[in-house]
């Protein structure tokens, strides 16, 4: 769904980008070019406003912020990196890498990997080619929702970790990506406390787990779900503190960012009383491709 959506605002850019040329050529070549060198910036400039809204917000609320060297680095790893997500994987290559559920699966722990917002399960792409190098067994969720209710994610999750779990024998390993982290605390919620399904651990990274101040600049029912002080992440706590829940039996590692322009501040990414790893100077998209969380899943895969 959310391919196709990309797809059709990518073929609307471009014609977009030939209308102006086709009028602006004929009065000035340097208006067109002048156009067209516009065009290509624009992702950068949105994507800085970001950068400068998250900076701004730490300074206003007296917090701690990462040096400009590091937000400018970061800006541009997320130029380069949304770019290739966005225009490319996203749109054109969500099944180019397969589920990986070998012959030899049994007794051995997989991954069921969820992605955020207006993604899809390309944006998992270096991840699942290691997972894949290693022969570990992984299933990639493609959500079915663009503006929809976190909730409507919830069937896809299930299928996605009884597959894994049926091939393997043990429960998944879960890593939620954004707003895929609140997808998976939302399966746990539907989970009876003694579920063979429900994991020993779960990874989420850069997810608005108190809600991020950048929802509230978009639309949307799930985007309203994740702005701070929403009424569904308070009904969530609620149901995540009753005794015996299968949210408490899950041992939680939260990966959050000083540099993440879209879930911030740094504290919205972490849940209280669970393992949180630091990914300096990365941005959100960017964290994907971090180095040290493909260790973070190998070792956990591992256990």
């Amino acid at each position: 769904m959310v391919a196709w959506w990309l797809r059709a605002v990518g073929f609307f850019n471009v014609l977009c980008l030939m209308a102006w040329i086709a009028w602006a050529w004929p009065r000035s070549p340097w208006l067109a070019g002048f156009g067209v060198l516009l065009f290509m910036l624009f992702g950068r400039f949105w994507l800085g406003l970001q950068f400068l809204v998250m900076q701004a917000f730490k300074w206003h609320g007296g917090l701690p912020r990462a040096a400009r060297a590091s937000v400018f680095r970061a800006w541009n790893a997320e130029t380069r990196e949304s770019a290739r997500q966005f225009a490319w994987q996203i749109p054109w290559r969500e099944w180019a890498v397969p589920d990986h559920l070998p012959e030899d699966s049994g007794g051995r722990r997989g991954v069921v990997l969820v992605h955020g917002w207006m993604c899809n399960r390309a944006v998992w792409t270096q991840l699942m080619e290691q997972l894949r190098k290693e022969n570990i067994p992984y299933v990639a969720v493609s959500l079915p929702m663009l503006l929809h209710t976190i909730e409507t994610a919830r069937p896809a999750l299930d299928s996605a970790v009884r597959r894994l779990h049926a091939a393997t024998g043990l429960a998944p390993l879960l890593v939620g990506h954004s707003m895929g982290g609140l997808v998976l605390r939302d399966w746990l919620r539907a989970q009876s406390t003694g579920s063979e399904l429900v994991p020993l651990a779960a990874v989420t990274i850069g997810s608005p787990h108190q809600g991020s101040p950048l929802a509230l600049c978009v639309t949307g029912a799930n985007v309203r779900q994740m702005r701070p002080d929403s009424a569904w992440l308070a009904q969530l706590r609620r149901d995540e503190s009753q005794p015996g829940s299968a949210f408490s039996r899950v041992r939680w590692h939260c990966v959050y960012s000083d540099c993440d322009n879209v879930v911030f501040p740094e504290s919205t990414s972490q849940l209280a009383n669970t393992d949180h790893h630091l990914l300096a100077g990365y941005a959100h998209v960017q964290m994907l491709a971090a180095p040290p969380l493909w260790a973070l899943v190998r070792s956990l895969v591992a256990r």
